[in-house]
């Protein structure tokens, strides 16, 4: 049986990338996703997409270039920011173009999964659901979670992300998940279920510390290119 061929699965471009984004980045321990999810906000800080990079982490670990006041242990000031965003982006629908404010932001969530299935995260829901539409263009505000679990992340949380980033899972119950939610989008048969799972073994294991970028924003979707990119990390030696 000829499976899809590898070869048209093309570079994720941060061109592409919406002005506002939710995205989840799935990896176990060690695997890279911090280190990937840095690189994705160096690249849109190179760019001039990226004004302020907000931090919350229960451990205040990594993410070194973020400055201290811009790091939070509590979700608390996620709320407050929030806040302002919509105060921003009402104000930019009642002024003139020249007068909007401009006005992008990058909030990572990182080491906090024990509390996001918990109660005091059902903000999960709503940033995934309605938190993009916070902060209409010239305003952007996107968000970056990194869990090791994809149990973690809540089925409507998963189902309303923009762009989920993943490398190999471990877990046979998990990664029938992903593969269940995001690789029989195009084809749900017998033979196209196979075809999926083909392509995203091949995908994972083609480069060390190579990650799928599964982009749900993209519509029109006829074939796996389509929505599905490779994205890794090119680091300075």
């Amino acid at each position: 049986m000829d499976f899809y061929d590898i070869n048209k699965i093309q570079n994720l471009d941060i061109e592409d990338l919406p002005s506002s984004f939710f995205s989840v980045f799935l990896g176990r321990r060690r695997s890279g996703k911090s280190v990937l999810a840095e690189y994705l906000v160096k690249q849109l800080i190179d760019k001039g997409e990226v004004d302020f990079v907000f931090l919350f982490s229960m451990t205040d670990a990594g993410f070194e270039f973020i400055k201290n006041d811009f790091r939070y242990r509590d979700i608390e000031q996620l709320y407050n920011l929030l806040e302002k965003y919509k105060l921003m982006n009402n104000y930019n629908k009642l002024v003139s173009e020249r007068s909007k404010i401009k006005l992008k932001s990058i909030v990572i969530i990182d080491d906090m999964a024990i509390k996001l299935k918990s109660k005091e995260f059902n903000i999960l829901e709503e940033l995934a659901v309605n938190g993009r539409h916070s902060a209409y263009k010239p305003l952007g505000l996107s968000f970056l979670i990194l869990s090791q679990s994809l149990t973690k992340i809540p089925r409507v949380v998963r189902l309303n992300t923009d762009i989920i980033f993943l490398n190999a899972i471990s877990s046979e119950h998990e990664r029938a998940m992903v593969l269940d939610e995001n690789f029989y989008i195009v084809n749900g048969s017998r033979a196209g279920k196979n075809e999926g799972r083909d392509l995203y073994q091949k995908l994972v294991t083609s480069e060390d510390f190579m990650f799928i970028a599964i982009c749900n924003y993209k519509q029109n979707c006829s074939e796996y290119c389509d929505y599905i990119f490779k994205y890794k990390a090119i680091l300075d030696k």
